[in-house]
């Protein structure tokens, strides 16, 4: 009897790989071959995949971790009863997260914007992409809580917020930051 042959998650583990590694150095503060070696995948299957190189495959775990991240955010808002309480759940996420990995795997869109962007168009484009996502994402779940308020500024209160916090959080190695993002909340929620 034929067995089918398993399909490769080559391409998934070289996203993954790079999420992490990128979050936690850089762009340019990883190696193509540090990621092949972590990915634990042929060399050959990293240029099948990208054949646009390091810059595809960063196009790639920059929209795979923002999807993640607007996961994260449809997840923690699904049940909540205000706005308050869905972004309370979210942010306790990110930061569980951030301190499991001691303070070492910040934003996974950050890490990346500022090793590339404006230099990179593919990549500049990309990220402006997820940004406008998030931003998207978090001001629906304003609308539906607040239809009173500018959902897309209130946004964008909190991403700067947000983004702020993973910088200062890992600097500091507190939750803190964390927890003025809240404050940030409670006060454009009033």
């Amino acid at each position: 009897m034929r067995t089918m042959p398993r399909p490769s998650d080559a391409k998934t583990r070289f996203i993954d790989t790079a999420v992490i590694l990128f979050q936690a150095h850089g762009y340019h503060g990883v190696g193509l071959s540090e990621i092949i070696a972590q990915a634990k995948a042929p060399k050959g299957s990293f240029y099948f995949h990208f054949p646009g190189g390091k810059e595809e495959l960063a196009e790639h775990a920059v929209r795979s971790a923002g999807g993640y991240i607007i996961h994260v955010l449809d997840k923690s808002f699904r049940d909540a009863p205000t706005f308050r309480a869905g972004a309370e759940l979210m942010i306790a996420r990110l930061y569980d997260s951030f301190e499991a990995s001691g303070w070492t795997l910040g934003c996974p869109i950050t890490s990346v914007l500022l090793d590339t962007t404006p230099k990179s168009e593919r990549l500049s484009l990309a990220i402006k992409e997820v940004m406008e996502s998030w931003i998207g994402s978090f001001a629906e779940q304003i609308t539906r809580f607040h239809p009173e308020k500018d959902g897309r500024a209130f946004a964008m209160k909190i991403l700067v917020s947000l983004e702020g916090a993973w910088i200062l959080a890992r600097m500091l190695r507190s939750r803190e930051p964390f927890e003025q993002v809240m404050n940030v909340i409670a006060l454009n929620e009033e």
